[in-house]
């Protein structure tokens, strides 16, 4: 059918508009959780990292990122695994990445691993956290839609309590990556601890324990948020696998795991098992003068 001129202009209109639309959306990413390889090696790392085993960590996790470069998770866990073996590791692994982004500047991947690198430094030397925000907008100036990079300005802007501002970096490394752990994740905090909705929480990381099995510390805040709903049973059950599989309590759940546990106890009034739970805390050291104040408190009958 042959078009009126009016309605061609409009047609075409349309159809730049739709080509505009396209552009502003984010080209997501491959699924790194859609990838045995990757899965597997993730899973692997995670038993070694909470069993202590640093540098069979930071072996399985650079395999991972062999498989997807720029994964969050994969870059943060990397980081931990060699800060636990020493500062001078995470160090030398600083001027590793520095050197590959003097010899190519505009490598993404390369300013995001070196930024994460910079994340964790900045926990003892504050100005690093300057030097990994550079990093990352460097990465995002080269390529707008990698998650990692949305994710580390999100923690960036944690850092100065800049809340609307992380969760809208968070936001956007979704949009890239639907299944970015870390977003996920801090997304959830954000709505539990900030916005005070812990269904909403609930919502962004249900499925991260489906997409990484050996993960605790998701474990952990979904027995927290099971918690803030009233959920008590579920939460026993979420905060009992976390302790179980951060058997090195390298982790959250093994800081404060237990002590949590004991609170959910006595919230369903099994005094005998919070009791436990408490007392395990003061052996481990997790919070023991909250626990120890909390076992007073039953001794003395102010909890039944």
């Amino acid at each position: 059918m042959r078009l009126t001129n009016n309605r061609a202009v409009a047609v075409v209109a349309a159809c730049a508009m739709a080509v505009l639309a396209a552009a502003r959306t984010p080209a997501r990413a491959a699924d790194p959780y859609a990838n045995h390889t990757f899965v597997t090696h993730i899973n692997a790392g995670l038993t070694e990292f909470y069993s202590r085993r640093f540098e069979g960590a930071q072996s399985d996790f650079a395999a991972a990122l062999a498989v997807a470069p720029s994964d969050s998770l994969a870059l943060s866990l990397l980081n931990a695994a060699v800060r636990n073996i020493s500062a001078d590791a995470l160090d030398e692994l600083a001027n590793q990445e520095e050197d590959a982004v003097t010899k190519n500047p505009r490598d993404a991947n390369a300013q995001t691993r070196l930024a994460y690198t910079y994340l964790f430094e900045a926990q003892t030397v504050a100005s690093r956290a300057d030097d990994a925000k550079d990093a990352l907008n460097a990465a995002i100036a080269v390529n707008p839609n990698l998650a990692a990079a949305h994710v580390g300005l999100g923690i960036y802007r944690l850092g100065e309590a800049s809340t609307n501002r992380a969760k809208g970096e968070f936001l956007a490394a979704l949009a890239a990556q639907p299944h970015d752990i870390l977003a996920l994740e801090y997304l959830a905090d954000i709505y539990q601890d900030d916005l005070r909705d812990p269904q909403r929480a609930l919502t962004y990381l249900i499925d991260v324990p489906n997409l990484v099995p050996n993960y605790s510390d998701a474990y952990y805040h979904l027995g927290s948020i099971m918690d803030d709903l009233g959920q008590y049973d579920a939460a026993v059950r979420y905060l009992q696998t976390s302790i179980d599989l951060d058997k090195g309590r390298v982790g959250e759940a093994g800081q404060f795991g237990l002590p949590l546990l004991g609170d959910v106890y006595l919230k369903i009034h099994d005094v005998d098992l919070a009791k436990k739970a408490y007392t395990d805390a003061v052996t481990f050291g997790e919070e023991p003068e909250y626990a120890k104040a909390q076992l007073e408190r039953i001794r003395s009958g102010k909890v039944q």
